[in-house]
């Protein structure tokens, strides 16, 4: 690839400027192509990096939060790997550069994730991992090699996709290490997970939320029958009308085919979307409780929510919340994490088809 081609840079570019409520979501590139169908790694001792939206997956690690986009087996998780290790840096993709960069060592969760880091396209740090490493651009097929030889936790990202596609992971270099729990597959995945990758959501005490009726509740209290969660922003004008009008479409299908399931919307700015502000939209698409909650409460209370779940957030230049994921989590009867989902605009398809799974009725 030529990187002083105007058509290169005007593709960087315009990566760079989906930052607006498709920060991390990847909206602007669903459907865009690059998901494909990665394959299996040969080894444990090589890194898969592809498209969050393919079969690659995203994780909500139980630990570190939210990872997508990198991997040692399948689907996503946490890296990890012994020091001196030499690592083989796969693109799995099947037509989408990637880059494998370091944005920072970290002393441990959560990571502090920047809203807009400048990742390098070149290679650099010698081929070894370490603060201001970077791979270079890694095209579909090929690899580089990178040595581990400096202990340390250290944050990871695709220049590319950093912020278009939430492609960012932890790297983990100690001894006896061994990776995180696999993500929920993405689009047409494996069937296959690990136990350890289907957590409860928020553990006990919980605190409350606040729906559009004004009842208080917890995740808790809404055990019983699927649920399916999103975070977002009133005030967003970009991604979340797209995601409220698929949560709305697929509310009434459900309601329609008397499926027992519900949808929660939560906000992801509680500084400025208060309960009734939840309630307003609530009327504006005339969600009913029985099916669809938008839930608002305290700062506190929702921030410690989106914790749990790994939903970033970042002030932008209007004031509000509005750049962040835009994840949405299928939980089974039993508050088990059983999928991640990136929204697009066949979300509404995706959570009908979810949610008439007989399997996320758990057995208690």
């Amino acid at each position: 690839m030529n990187l002083r081609s105007p058509a290169f840079w005007l593709g960087a570019l315009a990566i760079a400027a989906v930052t607006a409520c498709t920060n991390g979501g990847g909206l602007g590139s669903i459907g865009g192509g690059g998901g494909g169908s990665p394959s299996p790694l040969p080894s444990s001792s090589a890194i898969g990096l592809g498209i969050p939206t393919g079969k690659i997956g995203v994780e909500n690690d139980p630990v570190w939060g939210t990872v997508s986009g990198y991997t040692q087996e399948k689907t996503a998780q946490v890296l990890a790997f012994a020091p001196g290790a030499q690592i083989t840096i796969e693109n799995l993709s099947k037509n989408t550069p990637h880059t494998l960069n370091v944005i920072a060592a970290t002393n441990g969760p959560p990571p502090q994730w920047p809203a807009s880091p400048s990742l390098s396209f070149y290679a650099n740090g010698n081929g070894k991992l370490g603060v201001g490493y970077a791979s270079g651009i890694v095209n579909p097929g090929t690899s580089v090699t990178v040595t581990l030889s400096k202990v340390g936790m250290y944050l990871i990202g695709c220049a590319f996709h950093y912020v278009s596609n939430n492609m960012r992971d932890v790297i983990q270099v100690v001894a006896g290490a061994t990776p995180g729990p696999t993500a929920s597959p993405g689009p047409g995945g494996y069937a296959e997970r690990r136990a350890a990758a289907r957590t409860t959501a928020p553990s006990a005490p919980q605190p409350p939320l606040v729906d559009q009726r004004g009842d208080s509740f917890t995740l808790a209290s809404l055990r019983g029958r699927p649920l399916v969660i999103t975070f977002i922003s009133a005030h967003c004008t970009d991604a979340c009308p797209l995601i409220d009008g698929q949560f709305a479409d697929a509310a009434r299908r459900i309601e329609r085919a008397h499926l027992a399931a519900r949808l929660l919307t939560i906000t992801l700015d509680p500084e400025h979307d208060s309960p009734s502000t939840m309630r307003e939209l609530a009327s504006r698409f005339e969600a009913n409780p029985h099916y669809w909650l938008l839930a608002g409460g305290s700062i506190r209370n929702v921030r410690t929510v989106m914790r749990e779940f790994g939903v970033l957030s970042v002030e932008g230049k209007r004031g509000y919340h509005d750049e962040h994921t835009t994840f949405v989590y299928v939980m089974n009867s039993n508050g088990r994490l059983a999928q991640t989902m990136l929204a697009s605009s066949a979300l509404s398809d995706s959570i009908v088809d979810a949610v008439r799974d007989p399997k996320l009725v758990a057995s208690r």
